[in-house]
């Protein structure tokens, strides 16, 4: 995209640097004329790309732990509920889940409708991200956050957004009070 766009191309560690949700804000550092509009045709443009989504190791494990375990699982994504639906029911995990949410722009927005439409108790309700901007958005819904490591963001800058616990592998949930 950022060919497309002119720009210069960023490296892998760059990214993890800077990127930021909601998107358009890691967008217009780089281009700050870019359009949300024309982001998102970009994106669907390039989207098939990327390549085959991997599940981090442990994903499939904690996921199914979780849900045997009562808890209701829900996806909030970015990513065009175009694209994402057809990847969850790939990972043979969409039976899991009670609702997946694409398309979503503002996730704190997100959150707060789930916890609305499904009664959920924000004390007892946690949001996973792995950026920056996932954990200002649980904490905006006053929910609990966990900030994973092995995402978009680095560490370090995952860290400064102070999340509730911060993970390096998703199987440390299954040791979260």
């Amino acid at each position: 995209m950022r060919k497309e766009l002119n720009g210069q191309l960023l490296s892998k560690k760059q990214i993890k640097e800077t990127f930021t949700l909601p998107y358009m804000k890691f967008w217009n550092i780089h281009f700050p004329d870019l359009t949300k509009e024309k982001q998102d045709k970009l994106y669907k443009k390039f989207i098939n790309q990327v390549g085959k989504l991997e599940l981090y190791p442990t994903t499939i494990e904690i996921i199914e732990h979780l849900h045997k375990s009562g808890h209701n699982l829900f996806v909030i994504s970015s990513d065009p509920i175009s694209t994402l639906i057809p990847e969850i029911k790939k990972s043979t995990l969409s039976d899991l889940f009670i609702e997946s949410l694409g398309g979503i722009f503002e996730k704190q927005y997100a959150i707060l409708h789930l916890l609305k439409k499904y009664n959920l108790n924000s004390k007892n309700t946690y949001y996973i991200g792995d950026t920056s901007g996932d954990i200002e958005a649980g904490k905006i819904a006053g929910v609990k956050t966990i900030g994973i490591s092995w995402g978009f963001q680095t560490k370090e800058k995952l860290s400064k957004s102070n999340p509730d616990y911060l993970i390096n592998d998703i199987i440390e949930i299954k040791n979260l009070g």
